[in-house]
């Protein structure tokens, strides 16, 4: 068909088919399913949709898409098929929904491993563990200075926020930790770690081992990173992600922050799995786990190309740098 055919047919059949079909299925049975089945949520019901498609880039056809199971052998259905003269393309789409917010960038109580958390003056980050200090003392959030230490322009005391300011975190209602102890990022000569702790409020709940869509964390590898060893995160943007490493023991990684261009060394390589990177910006933070459930890294920076998708590469601290360091131990 042409274009202008496939919008008079669309027009004609709307008319006559999706009208009255709207106002049907409030005040009666169809189709074999109760009115209410296909009406039950306030607003109009989910039926029919018609549309436009095109055929080899070439002709067009009639979208037809099909919102509810009880519609798909519908004499609407064949109505459609028999007006268009079979020139339709059909298909199955069910429920439509709004894009909802994922769950890691909600308010999260108690509070979850891979949720967004920030420096009341940040954007948003992730909540890479939680993490006792070895002299004795309060549990603790784990993630970046960049995240809790706002790239080392704050000080001992300030909040911490969950959700981060970015996901709609307010100081006032939403602080749920305050900064303890940073590790200062370096503009000139070598860094290590891009680490900070909060100490957790009082009767601030927390769940210490939850790896959503994973399992339970099981403590701190024992065993040497290695290329290609299978790993995976949780963090603020993209949620759970696999993937694996790529190279070890990397240096002269220079990060670009606000304040400067810091180097590190002795950084560890990961690429996301398919066709999708392992992390987005948001992610800072996030706790890398092998397959064994168990602490690899911890996720700091990534960058815009490489991997063999294309999608870049992600860069993170071993994590026993990072708790030898911080003088603090994995809370399990």
């Amino acid at each position: 068909m042409d274009l202008d055919s496939v919008r008079g047919l669309k027009a004609a059949l709307s008319e006559q088919i999706l009208t009255g079909l709207a106002e049907s299925v409030r005040t009666r049975s169809a189709f074999g399913v109760s009115a209410k089945a296909l009406g039950a949520r306030p607003g109009a019901p989910r039926t029919l949709v018609l549309g436009v498609s095109t055929r080899n880039g070439k002709d067009f056809a009639l979208a037809v898409r099909v919102q509810h199971r009880a519609m798909e052998d519908s004499p609407e259905v064949e109505l459609i098929k028999k007006k268009a003269k079979g020139e339709i393309d059909l298909r199955y789409i069910g429920a439509v929904r709004k894009r909802a917010t994922p769950w890691y960038q909600k308010q999260q109580r108690p509070l979850l491993i891979g949720c967004s958390v920030g420096h009341y003056k940040i954007t948003a980050g992730t909540l890479g563990a939680f993490v006792t200090p070895r002299g004795g003392g309060d549990v603790a959030i784990l993630s970046n200075n960049h995240v809790l230490a706002n790239e080392n322009d704050a000080k001992k005391g300030d909040a911490v926020l969950q959700q981060a300011k970015d996901d709609g975190g307010k100081k006032a209602t939403d602080t749920v930790a305050t900064l303890d102890t940073f590790v200062k990022l370096k503009y000139s000569g070598t860094n290590f770690v891009d680490c900070a702790t909060a100490t957790l409020k009082n009767g601030i709940a927390a769940n210490h081992t939850k790896l959503t869509g994973l399992g339970k964390l099981k403590g701190v590898s024992s065993v040497m990173v290695d290329e290609g060893q299978r790993v995976a995160k949780v963090g603020r943007t993209t949620g759970l992600t696999h993937g694996r490493v790529t190279a070890f023991e990397m240096d002269n990684v220079v990060i670009e922050y606000d304040a400067g261009n810091g180097r590190f060394d002795n950084q560890i390589e990961i690429e996301g799995d398919g066709h999708t990177g392992f992390c987005d910006g948001g992610d800072s933070g996030s706790l890398i786990v092998g397959s064994d459930l168990r602490a690899v890294a911890l996720l700091f920076a990534d960058s815009d190309q490489g991997g063999a998708n294309g999608k870049g590469l992600t860069y993170a601290n071993p994590i026993r740098t990072v708790l030898d360091t911080l003088k603090v131990d994995l809370a399990l």
